[in-house]
């Protein structure tokens, strides 16, 4: 056998030929990638939505201390 075969010159009977993706295959692919798409979206923002802390969401604003410098007291 040299090193420059044809596809008709191939010895051997267990020759496999590529096929082309299916529309089947495709589909599943693109269903595969839609499903980790979403399952790493929702986690990300599960995460997100966890690492807020609520006691800090529900302090009023108004209980916030003025600057030490502008009433010229020390907070203690």
């Amino acid at each position: 056998m040299t090193t420059t075969t044809t596809p008709s010159r191939v010895e051997g009977g267990d020759v496999v030929a590529l096929r082309a993706p299916t529309l089947a295959w495709a589909l599943r692919r693109t269903l595969i990638g839609i499903v980790i798409l979403t399952v790493t979206i929702t986690c990300a923002a599960w995460l997100l939505y966890a690492s807020i802390d609520p006691d800090v969401e529900a302090a009023p604003a108004a209980r916030a201390q003025p600057p030490a410098i502008a009433t010229g007291t020390i907070p203690r």
